[in-house]
């Protein structure tokens, strides 16, 4: 019988090994994943970025690509041939094209730069990498219906078949104790004061649009659209208040798939009328669904293994989402709601740059990743702050030209008085979601990045004071942004826009401003959609800036009403004063003078209350938004007029209103 002090350290000695056992290196990663493809019979996979939900964001427990190929963006998708003599490659777009180049290990991984025309697409590089006859894994329960399609048929030209494994190859090699946990956060009611509409009236709703559409059910793939659907939220996603579940909706009943063991009685309570099901039995119930011929309706960014449950294809109605388009326009209660959830974040906003300047003039050294948490300290003071709205970029210098810079991963980097500094920040509170970008100076800036600040700025207001009717979609609104830098050869790569959610996702779809968006999912711009508004420019390793104002848009009364439509406008959510120190007064327009007078004196009427209590912070806004003049007023612009009395600076009329004023005086008088 062995000795129970032996025994004990035994334990501890193994317990010890087993605690400090490195991860998985790289090699080893590789080996385990090209011995499983041979035992499986593939010769190679593809391993997308997407969760089951085809969500943006995944958790933890569902970044398989970043595992296996040591990127952490959000974007990308890697490829691995059985061949150890292929490097495996991973390909990403132009935002993570530098991070990708810092993070992937070149011996064994070859980097694509998605963005570029002349790079080969995932199914050319296979093509040349395998053999007619071969096989290629791809997880169909991560993959979109088009992005399938579209790798099978190009695949197929060259005798390349691809397959749906009955397991997922990084699920069996990735270490049980090595991977994170599936989620399981706390999942809570969205209080009516916050919704405004029950679960059960978007319920009707959701039937009214499966008459209209001749269809039996819906399939609720999207976890934002569940989240909204039943009024709960939690926080299984990083940044995103969701929890995973399905859900079907047909003309009789409400069935929501889930694990069961999360739902406390407060939330069986309010899910009364539902039934709750397995979350694993959401394919097989679709397959029955179809099997019983009924009319199945799946949205088309719904996961290939959804699609394919559905066996008899003539009973697919395969069109976006109802519940898509319904959570995009918010109703009263929500738009009562983010208006103030926004002045409440722009409070907390001008209250970090205000600590920011100070501790810079007094010699502090702050790092972009201090600046950052020091937002979120001062965010979370709010009694309705739930979470971020995504990973802060806090950038200074050259490391604002990377449009996704990862402050998380990085953000050494001291703010100075001699560097541009970046900060895109949000925060999902119970009330909204926000998304605000400013680009400051805290010294001299030179005059080619003030050029292009003002440029950026011309941009953001051009577009935030567009009136266009109803039918617009947004990509015919994006030339009022980037025109001005057009007219200097400038421009930017990304969109200038992108929908933002209630206490959801901080890019929701469908509302985006991008002249390149020609999706066949694109909805036309309406009254109660959120939206961003975030021209830019990058020099690669010098400076970035980018500004970033939340839209609503609403309806607005014009003088003529053509064809009896509607005529809409955007309204500015936030309230942010922009960097005088980066604007250039003289390539201002009286228009944007204007536009930019009535912004600023706007944050002066909503900030100014919630400032008593911070008369410091106040007193700095004043200063921040003092009343612009038009060009001609400032004596360095070419534009610049005076009276005889050089003294007078014209600061509010141009001289020939003045002129038209008193020849119309004269007129009266004589006549």
């Amino acid at each position: 019988m062995i000795n129970a002090k032996l025994f004990s350290f035994i334990c501890l000695i193994l317990f010890l090994v087993d605690y400090t056992r490195a991860d998985l290196s790289m090699e080893e990663k590789m080996t385990k994943l090209r011995m499983k493809m041979k035992d499986l019979g593939f010769n190679a996979v593809i391993i997308p970025s997407e969760d089951e939900h085809q969500s943006e964001y995944v958790s933890k427990h569902d970044e398989r690509r970043a595992w296996i190929s040591g990127f952490t963006g959000s974007a990308g998708t890697a490829v691995v041939t059985e061949n150890e003599k292929d490097m495996a490659a991973l390909w990403t777009d132009s935002r993570y094209y530098i991070q990708a180049i810092n993070e992937l290990d070149p011996k064994f991984w070859t980097l694509m730069n998605a963005s570029e025309s002349s790079t080969l697409k995932i199914e050319q590089w296979l093509s040349q990498k395998l053999s007619s006859g071969q096989k290629v894994a791809l997880n169909a329960k991560l993959t979109s219906i088009s992005s399938w399609q579209n790798t099978e048929n190009q695949l197929k030209k060259s005798g390349i078949s691809l397959h749906n494994p009955d397991m997922d190859l990084i699920d069996s090699i990735w270490p049980i104790d090595e991977r994170p946990a599936e989620p399981n956060s706390e999942i809570k009611i969205h209080e009516i004061k916050f919704s405004g509409k029950s679960w059960k009236n978007k319920v009707e709703d959701v039937r009214k649009s499966l008459n209209e559409s001749e269809a039996d059910l819906f399939v609720v793939t999207s976890l934002d659209e569940v989240a909204w659907l039943f009024n709960l939220r939690a926080a299984d996603i990083p940044y995103n208040p969701m929890f995973f579940a399905y859900a079907i909706v047909s003309k009789t009943n409400v069935e929501l798939y889930i694990n069961k063991n999360r739902l406390t009685d407060p939330i069986i309570r309010h899910l009364d009328g539902v039934i709750v099901k397995q979350y694993d039995e959401i394919v097989d119930a679709v397959k029955n669904y179809s099997t019983n011929k009924m009319k199945i309706w799946v949205s088309p960014v719904s996961s290939y293994a959804i699609y394919t449950a559905v066996s008899n294809q003539t009973l697919l109605v395969s069109k976006p989402s109802p519940v898509r388009s319904m959570k995009a326009r918010k109703n009263p209660t929500e738009i009562e709601n983010l208006k103030k959830c926004h002045i409440r974040d722009s409070v907390a906003r001008v209250r970090h740059l205000h600590w920011l300047e100070t501790q810079i003039k007094n010699g502090e050294k702050i790092t972009e990743k201090d600046a950052a948490k020091k937002l979120e300290e001062i965010q979370a003071e709010d009694p309705l702050f739930a979470m971020l709205s995504f990973d802060s970029i806090s950038a200074v210098g050259g490391n604002a030209a990377i449009v996704h810079y990862s402050t998380e991963n990085n953000g050494q980097a001291i703010l100075t008085d001699s560097k541009i500094f970046l900060l895109d920040a949000g925060a999902n509170y119970q009330d909204g979601t926000t998304d605000i970008t400013r680009t400051h100076f805290f010294g001299r800036p030179s005059p080619k990045i003030k050029l292009a600040y003002t440029k950026v700025l011309q941009g953001s207001i051009n577009l935030a004071k567009v009136i266009f009717p109803t039918g617009v979609y947004g990509r015919a609104v994006d030339v009022e942004a980037r025109k001005e830098l057009w007219k200097s050869g400038l421009d930017y790569g990304h969109g200038t826009g992108h929908g933002i959610g209630y206490f959801l996702s901080v890019h929701e779809d469908p509302p985006s401003v991008s002249y390149n968006s020609r999706s066949t999912l694109d909805e036309p711009l309406d009254i109660g959609m959120v939206l961003s508004d975030e021209p830019g420019y990058y020099e690669e390793n010098e400076f970035g800036i980018r500004l970033e104002t939340d839209l609503l848009v609403e309806e607005t009364k014009t003088e003529f009403s053509f064809g009896k439509r509607k005529n809409l406008k955007f309204t500015a959510l936030n309230y942010v004063p922009f960097d005088k120190n980066l604007i250039d007064e003289c390539l201002l327009s009286t228009e944007q003078v204007d536009w930019l007078n009535v912004y600023n004196n706007q944050i002066r009427t909503y900030l100014g209350p919630l400032l008593q209590n911070y008369s410091e912070v106040k007193n700095f806004v004043m200063e921040k938004t003092e009343p612009f003049k038009y060009s001609h007023a400032y004596e360095h612009c070419p534009t610049f007029i005076k009276y005889r009395n050089r003294s007078e600076r014209l600061s509010f009329f141009p001289i020939q209103i003045y002129i038209y004023f008193v020849s119309i005086v004269l007129t009266i008088l004589i006549f």
